[in-house]
């Protein structure tokens, strides 16, 4: 009688282990709550709606909460967009004004005032040496601002630099008195010693004239213009024992790969 009694116990002590007694509270537990739910669900719809409510108003606050912390980081990415093209735009306007700056001083240098001086016309340079062929410059103002074939192009302090030579309606072609090959009639020295000026491209001249002349290096050339006109100096003499001339070279006052304004007159 002993031995069936043990085996029974044994196989209790083992459906026990396999079903923990703890499942089957929550089990219960569970059963409960699902009960209750659906009795208030027919009895009285309207007190689980109020004991969801609170449950649902966190679910919004967190919602939103969560909404708002994407939209201060979208709100950030926009700020820092508008400060970058702010940034960039007045980085354009100091490039403007320093521009505009620039271009004040120049026609300051060529016409001591902002308005061109009385019977000129006052002109931009578009283009110069070397872009232009030879030496020639390319400008901005034409038949419409009064620009006639013939007219003389004066830099700053009024030094000539040559002629106009093509006219249109907004524009001009000058082609400068340093052009290679070019002839044009001046003088060099304090006794205004005639000399017959030779273009050689890149605003530079040479002259030939009697070894006895006494014309020394940086003695000033002219041309005509109204009056004598400096134009340039003289930088080096070549003298040939076998040749009674000597051969002057003359650079100009006026660097023509920098021009930007001139100012055009009838000669």
């Amino acid at each position: 009688m002993k031995m069936p009694s043990s085996r029974t116990g044994r196989a209790s002590r083992r459906r026990n282990v396999l079903i923990p007694s703890g499942s089957f509270a929550v089990a219960g537990v569970l059963l409960v709550i699902g009960l209750l739910i659906l009795i208030l669900r027919f009895a009285a719809p309207g007190a689980l709606t109020a004991l969801a409510k609170p449950f649902w108003q966190l679910g919004n606050m967190s919602t939103n909460g969560m909404h708002s912390f994407a939209s201060l980081f979208g709100n950030s990415a926009q700020l820092t967009r508008e400060r970058d093209t702010l940034a960039q735009e007045n980085l354009a306007l100091a490039e403007r004004a320093r521009t505009l700056e620039a271009r004040s001083a120049d026609l300051e240098r060529l016409v001591g005032t902002r308005t061109a001086s009385a019977n000129r016309v006052l002109a931009g340079v578009l283009a110069r040496p070397p872009v232009t062929a030879y030496d020639s410059l390319i400008l901005d103002a034409g038949s419409v601002a009064g620009v006639h074939v013939g007219d003389v192009a004066y830099a700053a302090g009024g030094v000539p630099l040559g002629a106009v030579d093509s006219v249109l309606a907004s524009s001009a072609h000058v082609a400068l008195y340093s052009s290679g090959g070019q002839k044009t009639e001046g003088w060099v020295g304090d006794t205004r010693i005639p000399i017959t000026l030779t273009g050689k491209g890149g605003g530079t001249f040479d002259a030939t004239l009697p070894r006895e002349s006494g014309v020394a290096v940086n003695a000033v050339v002219y041309i005509p213009g109204p009056g004598a006109l400096p134009i340039g100096t003289v930088v080096r003499i070549d003298s040939n024992p076998s040749s009674p001339r000597d051969t002057i070279h003359i650079a100009p006052y006026v660097n023509i790969f920098s021009l930007t304004w001139v100012e055009v007159a009838a000669p």
